[in-house]
């Protein structure tokens, strides 16, 4: 079962915003997850090898202070050697397209940002065996910080214009991990299908009951309200 680590610093919790409406319930009722809202407690749960998913919400991970840049260096080095890390949400918004494209050559992939507008959007040809898509919307009208240069087999949406085609969603690899990036600016039920399909989450829900988690403080076990375990049939 996967364990998903949502990063979220920005002054308010992803759970709190619900930008995307039932994304938080699908991931609660299909995996353990934690929201940590400081990088210290994103360190620890990082170092402990915790996380099969990041999930990063907001661009704070790219402000380049210290404290930041140690976060990022952790999250490619668990992304190198398994985890996969999504960014999406608030990051799209708030994330200054030099600071998109540093991190993605920090990452070494060919991505690049800067092109905002509302396009009409398909499913690309992404390596079918590292996403699948039967879950998700086949073409939809969406609004993005859209990307290109993105290699074909990671190109999860692109756009139909003539011309250079964009790329709304994109999911590569990093040494052992995959990286994903959902461009949108809706928070539509488009960008989070895809969301859950990144994260291998795209399946109906099953019975939810509350976990523990430990804490990292001061190793005692504590109730944590985003911390849940799931059961399947």
């Amino acid at each position: 079962m996967p364990n998903v680590l949502i990063l979220s610093f920005d002054g308010f919790s992803f759970s709190s915003r619900q930008l995307y409406e039932t994304l938080l319930p699908k991931i609660l009722s299909r995996a353990i997850a934690h929201e940590a809202l400081t990088i210290d407690d994103a360190l620890k749960f990082i170092d402990t090898g915790w996380p099969s998913v990041i999930l990063i919400t907001d661009a704070v991970i790219l402000n380049g202070s210290e404290e930041s840049n140690r976060l990022l260096e952790a999250v490619h080095q668990i992304t190198e050697r398994g985890c996969t890390t999504i960014s999406a949400g608030c990051f799209v918004s708030d994330a200054e397209v030099e600071d998109l494209n540093a991190a993605f050559r920090r990452f070494g992939l060919r991505w690049k940002a800067g092109t905002y507008g509302v396009m009409d959007t398909v499913v690309g040809l992404p390596d079918p065996n590292a996403i699948k898509l039967s879950n998700c919307i086949r073409a939809f009208r969406g609004e993005a910080v859209f990307l290109h240069g993105v290699p074909q087999s990671e190109a999860v949406y692109v756009t139909t214009n003539v011309g250079r085609q964009l790329v709304y969603a994109a999911f590569g690899s990093l040494g052992f991990g995959k990286i994903g990036y959902v461009g949108d600016l809706r928070y539509a039920e488009e960008g989070e299908r895809i969301v859950l399909a990144m994260c291998h989450l795209d399946r109906p829900d099953f019975q939810t009951v509350r976990a523990t988690s430990r804490n990292h403080t001061n190793g005692s076990l504590m109730t944590n309200p985003l911390v849940y375990r799931s059961f399947t049939a």
